[in-house]
């Protein structure tokens, strides 16, 4: 497994705010699915409500 970055927007309500996760994972398309999970648990929201805009290995 692997340590990915991945950064976006979520909305909350009427305000938009950015985010930065680390998650690990074997791949991208997991990263991805990993953080729409913890966002949505940590916040209560659904995926239609985050936007992901770069996922990237993380050096190191």
């Amino acid at each position: 497994m692997a340590l990915f970055n991945v950064s976006g927007k979520m909305t909350l309500g009427i305000e938009e705010r950015t985010f930065s996760k680390q998650v690990e994972a074997a791949s991208e398309n997991m990263a991805k699915h990993k953080t729409y999970a913890l966002l949505g648990s940590a916040c209560g929201l659904p995926r239609n409500k985050i936007k992901i805009d770069k996922v990237e290995k993380a050096k190191g």
